[in-house]
């Protein structure tokens, strides 16, 4: 083999290891099990990738997917998949939150919550404490202003 080969198997492997879904399925290989019930909670532009590979690895017996318009891909068993605005959060990602929020609302010290992140979380999973129409104001200028994400994330 060539250093060249060897590299490219290096750099699959790890792309393959970090790709949303093998991460979740080796991250939850480890997780001990659970008394109570499991409620999963996935929010970002990979959410429903790593929501699906969890409900492959674990039994859930609720949760709420919030990904960005366009991102789910079917069903997850009975889990409540959906979309909302990115980068600028709309109604639908207040709402969304607001039924993720709902769900974990009363439940016990037995059960679970597996919180699953991924970028675009910040948009996607969002109860302002301003009114929702200047939150999204703000984040149009700041979207304009050329700001980064930290930068957004920050303010």
């Amino acid at each position: 083999m060539s250093i060249l080969n060897d590299a490219k198997l290096i750099m699959d492997s790890a792309l393959q290891a970090a790709l949303p879904d093998n991460a979740v399925m080796a991250a939850l290989k480890a997780l001990p099990a659970c008394n109570g019930k499991v409620v999963l909670i996935a929010a970002g532009k990979a959410a429903w990738q790593m929501a699906s590979a969890a409900c492959d690895v674990l039994d859930v017996d609720d949760g709420i997917v919030i990904t960005k318009y366009g991102h789910v891909q079917g069903p997850i068993g009975h889990l409540t998949c959906l979309e909302a605005g990115h980068p600028v959060p709309d109604e639908n990602s207040f709402s969304a939150t607001r039924e993720a929020l709902a769900v974990v609302s009363d439940l016990t010290e037995q059960d679970t919550v597996l919180f699953l992140l991924s970028g675009g979380g910040s948009a996607l999973f969002e109860k302002p404490l301003i009114p929702g129409e200047q939150l999204q104001d703000i984040t149009q200028q700041l979207l304009a202003s050329g700001a980064g994400i930290v930068e957004m994330n920050t303010i």
